[in-house]
């Protein structure tokens, strides 16, 4: 704490000044006395500053000058002040150490950036991952990473995604990336090898095609004789009927199984580029709401299914994927909404895009099972999806297309109220 010495010492330097004007009138040259008094007060303050400079200059490491009054508080209070700002410095360069030690010590690479995209900083394993060399700090990022969908993804405004490109500093070797801005404006880039994850993928999705082809033609060989059977079946004994007929059923499902395995990994192969079209939107929309409608009367639920076309706009985009994408969502709301009951398929253009959406009033979803509706497999009643010829893959052929299409699905449900699921378009794909 501050010692406030103010008061005394100006009542000492009024003292001074009153004794040097008594003193000064006994001699008969009061004010020579006075100017006197304080010009030697003067030089001790220009003295004391000296000190002080002198002080501040050597760096303040040592002690301060040893001084009395006002300026004995001012040399230990700045003394007191060093001494705090010095452990702050020592503790601030600790931690520097500890974070530089620590990102050093990560697998995955980390680079910092400036305002301006300039190169600041990086670890070892940035340096094993794009051979980044000294000469490399203070250039800017996007010249060494020239990759247009790397450019696409440092310009946007989010960055909760992460992409996956080709390593631009090794051939064959994938880079996974993803980045994050702070302060105002710098930027904290992390960088993963992600070839070797990359590789099962594609070892799981060839097992799955495989697979898939291998098993489509015995389940079909099959499912015909099962059916050449069962058009004999008033010579079929009654037990014997009804084993044939779970058998037909089974490999009924077994055959969308497979149909759906097969549908999945093309699109792990495809791209909607590929068969980017304009999509007349009237045209489309109806022919899903007839498919619809043939369906439901198939299977006897009499659903009652309306269309809402709701903006003149078309979409650009892969037909065929699209049409697959709205058939599952329909045969879903078909399949998991009581007979009779009302579903809607509607088409609008809002603030967030193009909206294509199927809304039932269906059994409804309770809120946890939502998250994981588009896992592979995942089921929120696996009794009633298998009595109802699902196969537990629709949801995700929808996103596997959606992301084809640069669209995300957005999924509201009620229990005992119905479900809404919307495919959600970027305007960028409206026509």
């Amino acid at each position: 704490m501050i010692r406030d010495l103010r008061r005394s010492h100006y009542k000492k330097l009024t003292a001074t000044m009153v004794l040097a004007l008594i003193v000064g009138r006994y001699f008969g040259e009061p004010w020579l006395f006075v100017a006197g008094a304080s010009t030697g007060y003067l030089v001790w303050i220009l003295y004391q500053q000296h000190r002080l400079i002198s002080w501040l200059i050597k760096g303040a490491k040592n002690s301060p000058p040893n001084a009395v009054g006002l300026w004995g508080v001012v040399f230990d209070h700045l003394y007191i002040v060093r001494k705090k700002h010095r452990k702050q410095v020592r503790r601030y360069r600790e931690t520097i150490r500890k974070i530089r030690t620590s990102t050093q010590a990560l697998s995955d690479g980390v680079i910092t950036l400036d305002v301006k995209g300039r190169i600041e900083s990086w670890n070892k394993a940035a340096v094993q991952l794009l051979d980044l060399k000294t000469f490399d700090e203070g250039h800017l990022l996007t010249n060494l990473i020239r990759d247009p969908l790397f450019l696409d993804f440092y310009n946007q405004a989010d960055h909760q995604e992460y992409i996956t490109i080709e390593n631009p500093a090794q051939a064959h070797r994938s880079l996974q990336i993803s980045m994050t801005v702070y302060g105002e404006g710098e930027r904290l880039l992390l960088l993963r090898d992600t070839t070797h994850i990359e590789k099962l993928e594609q070892m799981r999705q060839d097992f799955v095609a495989n697979a898939s082809h291998e098993l489509k033609t015995p389940i079909t060989v099959v499912q015909g004789h099962l059916e050449n059977i069962l058009a004999f079946n008033d010579d079929i004994p009654a037990p014997m009927l009804k084993a044939l007929t779970s058998m037909s059923s089974q490999a009924i499902r077994m055959n969308n199984l497979v149909n759906d395995l097969l549908v999945l990994s093309r699109l792990d192969v495809e791209t909607a580029e590929a068969n980017l079209s304009e999509i007349d939107m009237p045209l489309f929309l109806q022919q899903a709401l007839d498919d619809a409608r043939q369906f439901s009367k198939s299977i006897d639920s009499d659903h009652q299914i309306e269309l809402l076309n709701q903006s003149t706009q078309n979409l650009m985009g892969d037909f065929g994927q699209l049409r697959t994408a709205l058939g599952n969502l329909l045969y879903n709301a078909i399949r998991y909404s009581p007979k009779g009951s009302k579903i809607t398929l509607s088409w609008k253009v809002s603030e967030l895009g193009g909206l294509l959406t199927v809304q039932d009033r269906g059994y409804g979803i309770e809120h946890q099972h939502i998250p994981r509706l588009t896992e592979r497999f995942y089921r929120v009643d696996s009794g009633r999806s298998s009595e109802s010829g699902g196969t537990g893959l629709g949801l995700a052929i929808v996103k596997h297309i959606l992301n084809h299409h640069n669209a995300h699905l957005n999924i509201q449900s009620q229990p005992k109220v119905g479900s809404t699921f919307s495919c959600i378009f970027s305007t960028k794909r409206l026509r």
